[in-house]
């Protein structure tokens, strides 16, 4: 039986949660507002939709930037997170300045340089949330910024070109600077917060940063495992990663173009669903037993993508219900990998690592896997709709993340004696 804790929040917990949250809604201001814009006047080397080569323009230099942060964030030490994040959202921003001004042909390159920092933003902001007890709730209000600010950003984009007239080109800089105060703040109060206490590092293990060695001793000993894991994050990074990146483009198919408040209403019962679940994975101190949690809402959700994407394809739904559904199903098992299974799988090994090289790997991966559906999505024959391509990748990745999760806990399972249970204070945790 799992233990039940009682739920504690002290003060530190709740300027955490606030903290990081706004720390990264203003960073999704800087990557997520060109997003806003469609520029359908515009085509650039050949069948390419001109959006798609920003797109992929950006998210090259962001999963540069993950493989990067696979070093990099392992290895930061505390004193450095403030200037990082300074730094890294600063240049995104500039960028985003000449973005608005350079000839159409190498607007692309802009949007590479403004993607190559801003990978690692996430991976500084985790690590000051990982490791406690009250890690799935701080975690989770974090990644309720992937749903909920994601959508907010593309709004006040929107808004800023319906209502004041500014261009596609110049919309991305402006909502980002109106954002920059706010993560300014957010970034600072998030370099002050208490470091995790000795309890904290009694129920997750303690975390520490990872040199190469302790890396490399990582994967040796608990490669097999972690693969598993991998391979559904990078499925659920394609689907989010193409959803997110062209819900206007959705909307606008399903001829709701003129009702731009849709994006975040319909994000926010998403992300309040998703946050309350997640969060409740405090509830469970068993580390072994949130784990095993974690792998069946996952499969849960994987089953709900495939049957109501099916339903709305045969007309049994409609386009607003099949939005809301399959953006819980993908969001729900994402922000569990964020928030409770890389977490947990780490403490039930009892590793003194950080979890942040568990993610950095995992988003390299997803993201240059997102990349090459987009790359498909524009050069094949077939002439598919947005929606329509949607679609079919939720059928394909539903039933790819259910054999994968069942994949994962046969291996998982089969080296069960590797995760050894220990006992504070009389306790199984």
């Amino acid at each position: 039986m799992a233990k039940i804790s009682n739920v504690s929040i002290s003060k530190t917990d709740l300027v955490l949660m606030i903290t990081a949250f706004c720390t990264y809604t203003g960073m999704y201001a800087v990557r997520k507002s060109f997003l806003a814009g469609q520029y359908e006047e515009f085509e650039l080397w050949g069948t390419f939709h001109y959006k798609t080569v920003l797109v992929i323009s950006q998210v090259m230099g962001y999963m540069i930037s993950k493989f990067i942060g696979i070093k990099v964030i392992s290895e930061l030490p505390a004193q450095k997170r403030f200037r990082a994040l300074l730094g890294l959202v600063t240049f995104g921003l500039f960028m985003l300045f000449i973005f608005a001004y350079l000839p159409i042909p190498l607007k692309p390159i802009a949007l590479f340089f403004n993607g190559l920092p801003l990978g690692m933003v996430f991976g500084i902001v985790l690590v000051n949330l990982e490791g406690r007890r009250n890690s799935e709730l701080l975690v989770a209000g974090l990644s309720a910024t992937f749903i909920f600010s994601t959508g907010f950003i593309k709004t006040t984009g929107i808004w800023l070109m319906q209502n004041f007239q500014v261009n596609e080109f110049l919309m991305p800089f402006i909502t980002g600077a109106l954002f920059f105060p706010l993560f300014l703040l957010a970034a600072y109060g998030l370099n002050k917060t208490k470091a995790p206490t000795e309890s904290d590092k009694l129920l997750r293990s303690e975390r520490q940063p990872m040199m190469k060695e302790m890396r490399i001793s990582f994967l040796k000993q608990h490669g097999l495992a972690y693969s598993g894991l991998v391979l559904i994050y990078v499925v659920l990074t394609v689907v989010r990663d193409f959803r997110d990146n062209f819900i206007v483009e959705f909307w606008a198919e399903l001829g709701k173009s003129a009702q731009p408040e849709l994006i975040t209403l319909t994000e926010l019962p998403i992300s309040i669903t998703v946050l309350v679940i997640s969060a409740f994975g405090i509830l469970v101190l068993n580390n072994r037993t949130a784990f095993k949690l974690g792998m069946i809402l996952t499969l849960f959700s994987a089953a709900i993508m495939v049957i109501v994407t099916f339903m709305f394809e045969k007309g049994l739904v409609g386009s607003v219900i099949w939005m809301i559904t399959s953006g819980f199903s993908v969001y729900l098992p994402y922000i569990l990998f964020h928030c409770l299974l890389f977490e947990r799988f780490i403490a039930v090994l009892k590793f003194k690592g950080t979890v942040g090289y568990l993610f950095y790997i995992a988003d390299a991966l997803g993201y240059l896997a997102s990349v090459g559906i987009m790359i498909f999505k524009d050069t094949m024959s077939f002439n598919y709709s947005w929606v329509n391509f949607f679609s079919n990748l939720n059928l394909i990745s539903g039933l790819l993340i259910i054999l994968l999760s069942i994949a994962s806990v046969v291996v998982m399972s089969a080296q069960n004696s590797k995760f050894k249970p220990e006992k504070i204070s009389g306790e199984l945790i």
